[in-house]
């Protein structure tokens, strides 16, 4: 940039017969002056912060997307790999055709397409539950996993992500998964979630957050292995017990599902890495040091003569672009909470469960879709996002015990397809 600014001058000033070969060194100095005094000021206060907005806006929410993606790529590959049995072959070549629908496959399929329909559903549950894992890891990270404690409020919110990973897996599962989590339980929330050894959603819709002495929960801090390493052990697991099988998939695309999970993983700590490293405080020192320095200078360095509008307008509206920008950096600092302007997690994992459940009824698969029941969010974990959020999804074996919903109003508009016959000829 110095190379075309000082051809730019010397361009400009050669054409005005002021500059020459023997003074171009001193017509230069002169004509730069103002440049040189506000210039490193600006790249400074401003290419810092900038650095900040790029890491908070591209680098973490990016590692949501390719985490969710995943988890839509196993479902995905789930459904078009499974072979089934002869119902699923039929189904797919025939799928649409001549009235054939899924309840003339579901009379066709024979004992593969009963075992590829509890693989799926495996798939879909271990899916949805570590969706929910990393909402749980989210809401420790905040206050349990950094500060050692936690209030009544976020505790009885992660209760209910515990029960919720309760309805999608089996109680000696659910034992193996939540024994990482290592939080502090009162006895009452033991008797009220635990005790039974069933899963008890219900029991957020009946009872009040319980009471702790002093309103706040231990956690553990030490460093241990997380749940969602163990969850995905047991999508591994999952994956390979199915390869080769009459019903399952050839085993030259369990590479495939092995690259899915790992770049999963390298999300999830990438997320946890960005939460858990604080900002360097000398960083902030610095740009702000820089920022109080370039706005109390800033006077020295203006001509009365240049008017109204370069010495107070431009000055001010410059004030408050540097001030706006450190200010940004600051809320954006951790998107991951539940303020008004952090990331909606709780939307993208309602999504998330209508398209798992959506492509087990594109694949033919209604057994698999009949395996999963919509239970009632309670009213104090609606307000978590800006979307209606009423149900959740749970495995039916889980809670069969609960009385659910036989129908489900989710708002919105819902659009009917209709036939209309075309008019007939010579009709008016």
């Amino acid at each position: 940039r110095g190379v075309l600014v000082k051809g730019r001058y010397y361009i400009r000033l050669r054409q005005r017969g002021v500059c020459t070969p023997d003074n171009i060194g001193l017509q230069l100095r002169v004509c730069l002056r103002p440049q040189l005094h506000r210039r490193p000021h600006i790249i400074l206060l401003v290419g810092l912060p900038r650095e900040l907005l790029i890491r908070q806006i591209l680098g973490w929410p990016e590692g949501f997307v390719e985490f969710f993606s995943g988890l839509r790529d196993l479902a995905t590959l789930s459904c078009a790999l499974f072979k089934g049995g002869h119902g699923q072959y039929v189904w797919n070549r025939r799928a649409g055709q001549d009235g054939f629908s899924v309840e003339r496959k579901s009379g066709l399929d024979d004992i593969d397409d009963r075992r590829a329909s509890e693989a799926r559903a495996d798939i879909v549950r271990w899916s949805l539950a570590m969706a929910v894992c990393f909402k749980i890891m989210l809401r420790m990270t905040g206050q349990g996993y950094y500060h050692g404690e936690m209030d009544e409020e976020l505790k009885w919110k992660l209760d209910f992500d515990r029960m919720r990973l309760r309805t999608l897996m089996s109680k000696v599962e659910f034992e193996e998964v939540d024994r990482a989590l290592r939080v502090e339980d009162t006895g009452e929330e033991r008797r009220l979630l635990w005790q039974t050894g069933r899963s008890e959603p219900q029991v957020f819709h009946n009872q009040s957050q319980p009471q702790q002495p002093g309103g706040v929960y231990k956690v553990s801090m030490e460093p241990s292995c997380p749940q969602m390493l163990i969850l995905l052990n047991f999508v591994a697991r999952t994956v390979r017990l199915h390869s080769n099988e009459p019903y399952g998939y050839k085993e030259r695309f369990l590479p495939e599902f092995i690259k899915i999970l790992k770049s999963m993983m390298v999300c999830y700590d990438r997320v946890s890495q960005g939460m858990t490293t604080p900002l360097p405080l000398p960083y902030v020192n610095l740009v702000r040091t820089l920022l109080l320095a370039y706005l109390f200078s800033m006077p020295f360095f203006i001509t009365y003569t240049d008017g109204l509008l370069a010495n107070v307008v431009m000055p001010t509206l410059t004030a408050l672009a540097l001030l706006g920008i450190d200010q940004i950096g600051t809320e954006l600092e951790n998107p991951f909470g539940e303020d008004v302007n952090d990331l909606d997690f709780q939307a993208m994992i309602m999504g998330l469960e209508k398209e798992m459940l959506r492509m087990l009824q594109l694949a033919g698969d209604s057994r698999a879709r009949d395996s999963f029941v919509w239970l009632p969010v309670p009213k104090f974990m609606q307000s978590e996002t800006t979307k209606p959020f009423l149900w959740y999804v749970a495995l039916q074996k889980e809670v069969s015990h609960v009385e659910v919903p036989r129908s489900r109003n989710l708002g919105g508009l819902r659009v009917r397809h209709v036939n209309l016959e075309l008019p007939k000829k010579g009709s008016q």
